[in-house]
């Protein structure tokens, strides 16, 4: 096995629980000085457990999900008021990753590949793919182009072409936050899902710093996952419902939620 093989599948066991590399990030985090809220739960949505999400996203009223693995992973259109897969289009060869959409096309992420592939919506025809370097883990649309992690601290500012532009490093009270992985991009907000936290965090997008935590600890105690493995990983605004859908890795549950202002 080469040194990248090597690397990726020891990279790929730890986000999988299977090794004690992750075990570094803490479940939870307090910072003085930084808020806490709760989501109020709107809706309860079937989810398929075995759908190892990667990501969401929301557009025209649909709901778009990734689910990764290697040769197991796919991209699926989801009916937003049952949770039940309309659509779904394997995805081959790759470990499928974040996901976001941006006039008509879809854009996902691929683990260590370095692609992000297209798709033409709303049929999801695939049309190639982008190219970048490092390792995919969540994307969000911005109003000008990409925010992207690749489970550091640092988000990777891109442009619609996915060219690097810049970067934004994301501190909780001044300490790196370290694991970012699915994230939304809202209104000058990042919302970002970290590896093993139950929490989702509010970040500036201009400066990196961390607003509001958002403590999702009721929705995993509800969520009827099978593992602690089975973490906190999907989050998509919808901004004709002014809500969010939240899920994790084979959770059998999705969520409609709302944040306090």
């Amino acid at each position: 096995m080469d040194t990248r093989a090597r690397r990726w599948t020891r990279a790929a066991l730890a986000r999988l629980g299977l090794i004690p590399l992750a075990r570094r990030a803490a479940r939870m985090i307090r910072a003085p000085g930084v808020p806490t809220i709760r989501p109020t739960v709107l809706r309860v949505i079937a989810h398929d457990p075995a759908a190892h999400t990667q990501g969401l996203a929301y557009a025209d009223g649909e709901l778009y999900e990734s689910t990764g693995l290697a040769d197991a992973s796919t991209l699926r259109r989801l009916d937003v008021e049952s949770g039940a897969v309309r659509q779904l289009i394997p995805v081959p060869g790759v470990w499928a990753e974040g996901i976001a959409i941006v006039d008509g096309e879809l854009l996902q992420l691929t683990y260590t590949e370095g692609r992000a592939l297209r798709y033409r919506l709303p049929a999801l025809e695939p049309t190639g793919c982008l190219w970048y370097d490092g390792e995919g883990w969540g994307l969000a649309a911005t109003h000008d182009g990409f925010v992207m992690s690749d489970g550091s601290a640092v988000l990777q500012l891109r442009s619609r072409r996915f060219e690097r532009l810049g970067e934004v490093r994301v501190t909780l009270a001044g300490r790196p936050l370290d694991g970012l992985n699915a994230i939304e991009f809202v209104d000058g907000r990042i919302y970002a899902c970290v590896l093993w936290h139950t929490d989702v965090y509010e970040i500036d997008a201009h400066s990196g710093n961390v607003h509001r935590v958002i403590d999702c600890s009721e929705l995993i105690e509800r969520s009827r996952r099978g593992s602690h493995r089975d973490v906190l990983n999907g989050i998509a605004f919808a901004p004709d419902r002014r809500t969010f859908f939240v899920t994790g890795k084979h959770w059998p549950s999705l969520f409609e939620v709302r944040l306090p202002s």
